[in-house]
């Protein structure tokens, strides 16, 4: 279980964990969750950076093959960050819905 499978996972319990509300008592649970959206996603970009290694070539001479600076933790913590703000602005966008009891 490497970076890019803890990502994965990480992405699809935060974006479980999302909603969009229709009423008050709603909005503040998703306002919570999107929250936890953009939290989970900053986390996540920072563990890529954080546990990256940068390796240097055997022989000054030597080419390596090319290895993208952009990874798998990245776009997914990218990802995460988008859609918690997304949710934020469909929240604070959508009216109320008002519910008989």
């Amino acid at each position: 279980m490497g970076n890019g499978f803890l990502a994965r996972a990480l992405a699809i319990l935060v974006l479980a964990s999302g909603c969009f509300g229709y009423n008050r008592s709603a909005k503040r649970w998703a306002y919570a969750g999107d929250t936890v959206l953009i939290l989970g996603g900053a986390g996540a970009i920072a563990g890529d950076l954080l546990t990256r290694s940068d390796r240097e070539p055997a022989m000054p001479n030597m080419q390596e093959p090319y290895a993208s600076p952009i990874t798998g933790g990245l776009v997914a913590g990218a990802l995460l960050v988008v859609v918690g703000v997304v949710g934020i602005v469909l929240n604070a966008t959508r009216p109320d819905v008002k519910t008989s009891r």
